[in-house]
């Protein structure tokens, strides 16, 4: 009897500790199903933060495509009015010299016309 109490004994020592480690174990597996759900939450938050990214950063690409456009335009439009300004320079140049070949002319058409006029009136 002594040998089954001593069995009895082992068996239930056996018992507690199957159990100590099941509840060591439970316990385990409820942190680690915590921090997976803490990490599943992380990856979600982690998700929409790209999600958010990819769309700001979409919308700065768009952006600096209609900046970059812009700017090219203006750029042909500078390029396109320095020429019409170079143009209209030049043609200003050429009008100017007329003028004064105009003048000259005309200076010497007035004074050959006061000479003619003495010469009439000498006569």
């Amino acid at each position: 009897m002594e040998k089954f109490k001593e069995k009895l004994a082992s068996l239930r020592a056996e018992s507690d500790a199957a159990n100590a480690r099941a509840d060591e174990l439970e316990a385990k597996v409820k942190q680690l199903e915590a921090e997976h759900t803490s990490k599943d939450h992380e990856i979600l938050s982690l998700q929409i933060r790209v999600k958010n990214l990819e769309e700001q950063a979409e919308k700065v690409e768009t952006a600096l495509r209609t900046t970059t456009q812009n700017f090219n335009e203006a750029d042909l439009k500078a390029e396109d009015n320095e020429r019409k300004n170079a143009k209209l320079e030049q043609d200003l140049a050429e009008k100017e010299k007329q003028y004064e070949e105009i003048v000259e002319k005309f200076n010497a058409s007035k004074a050959e016309l006061e000479e003619l006029s003495r010469q009439f009136e000498d006569l």
